[in-house]
């Protein structure tokens, strides 16, 4: 992508973008129509050099890796781990499709296809990148033109309340039973102790378990705005600590459990349901485990501003929720004389 601009010296420059970063050059004239016909010239000169490109550049899959790997330079890990989460289903749909053949029917067949499997919002994150992965390799002479003009809009709708669907203790009794010596048996125990978001459990390192302390440094994927609420700390629940200190005698370093960032979205729903159904235990699905630790928090009596400081959250809004919840599970009825 290029264009020619006129300074308040009255000459012509010319710009253009190479691997993401703004280049100019000077035309070396004040005269709009040589300057045009120069800006031709360099034009053609451009996407001869950026054609030298192997065949297998003009993929949809590559164009999705080459603005990945320029995006990693620019943005955090947590957002560039997310980037290649969401491009990976991307890639398996379109796999090695070339780029000139995409059009806006291809787009709504996966669209349609996604529409099975997940919300209007993450189709529209997804669609994104692969929006933006185009863009960037026609910026950068990889295609000669932007194969989809028309992209199809996505239905919206209507957001349904959140249940707030928690496990009873006779449940989660049942489910620690079943993934007990499983491989699954400490990401379960993590969410179920810390009330971790699935996300979040991601993204948890070695150095962020202090033994000396007995805490856990939690970033808030969802609610960080600024540098004062990045992280949190939770204290080591004691039921926690032994499966702490058997992950962290595999794991040096990185990723606590670099094994489940793999299955985090695809697989650890489907695991969930599968051990329910199982333990005859109603399906609260896997963030149940995370409205769990909140709703047995707030029945244990802890004060409200430090269930908002485990759990992350930010507004007081969003802890009244379980306030109710947690009061319906007191059973309070049970006092009525009739």
């Amino acid at each position: 992508m290029s264009s020619f601009f006129k300074r308040s010296n009255g000459i012509y420059y010319y710009q253009w973008y190479e691997k993401g970063k703004q280049r100019k050059c000077s035309l070396m004239t004040n005269d709009e129509l040589f300057a045009k016909q120069r800006a031709a010239i360099l034009d053609k000169k451009l996407f001869n050099h950026y054609s030298s490109y192997s065949a297998e550049i003009f993929t949809v899959s590559n164009c999705i890796d080459k603005f990945l790997e320029n995006k990693q330079a620019t943005v955090k890990s947590t957002t560039i781990n997310r980037y290649i989460t969401m491009a990976k289903n991307l890639k398996d749909w379109f796999s090695s499709f070339p780029v000139d053949k995409l059009t806006t029917e291809e787009v709504s067949e996966y669209i349609n296809n996604r529409r099975k499997r997940v919300a209007g919002k993450t189709i529209h994150e997804e669609l994104n990148i692969l929006k933006s992965s185009l863009k960037f390799a026609w910026a950068n002479y990889m295609i000669s033109e932007l194969p989809v003009r028309v992209w199809p809009k996505i239905k919206k709708i209507p957001v349904k309340p959140e249940t707030l669907g928690y496990y009873s203790l006779q449940d989660i009794a049942k489910l620690k039973n079943y993934f007990k010596g499983k491989k699954f048996e400490p990401v379960f125990l993590f969410a179920l102790y810390t009330g971790c978001r699935r996300s979040e459990i991601v993204n948890i390192k070695v150095e962020d378990i202090d033994l000396s302390t007995m805490t856990i440094r939690i970033r808030n994927i969802k609610t960080e705005s600024d540098s004062s609420d990045v992280f949190r700390y939770i204290s080591i629940n004691p039921q926690l600590l032994q499966v702490l200190k058997k992950e962290l005698s595999k794991v040096k370093t990185g990723l606590l459990f670099p094994w489940f960032a793999s299955i985090a979205i695809s697989r650890s729903a489907k695991i969930m349901k599968n051990a329910c159904n199982r333990c005859c235990v109603p399906y609260k699905r896997f963030h149940g485990l995370r409205h769990s630790m909140a709703t047995y928090l707030i029945a244990s009596g802890m004060n409200i501003r430090e269930v908002m400081g485990v759990m992350g959250w930010t507004e007081l809004s969003t802890a009244e929720k379980y306030i109710h919840l947690a009061n319906a599970m007191k059973n309070r009825m049970n006092i009525v004389p009739f």
